[in-house]
C-alpha cells in the first residue's frame, strides 16, 4: 500500500471539488491549521474558499473562517 501525504490528498481533493473528502481530510488532521495554510500558501486560497460553505461542520467554517480572515 502506498502512503499518500495528506497535503497531496488535500490538494487533490479541492482540485475536484469533493467537498466531503476536504472536509474529512481537514477534520481527521493533527495538524489542521498547517495542512490549511500550507494549502493556501502553494495554491492560494480561493478554491478551497469555493468550497467552504458546503462543509456540513459548521464549527469547521467558523475556524477556517478565522484562520482566513473572512
Amino acid at each position: 500500500m502506498t502512503f499518500i501525504p495528506a497535503s497531496t490528498q488535500f490538494l487533490q481533493a479541492v482540485k475536484t471539488n469533493n467537498v466531503s473528502r476536504v472536509e474529512e481530510l481537514i477534520l481527521d488532521s493533527d495538524t489542521k491549521r498547517e495542512l490549511i495554510v500550507n494549502h493556501i500558501n502553494e495554491h492560494g486560497k480561493e478554491s478551497l474558499l469555493n468550497l467552504i460553505p458546503q462543509f456540513r461542520s459548521k464549527g469547521l467554517i467558523l475556524s477556517i473562517g478565522s484562520l482566513l480572515d473572512i
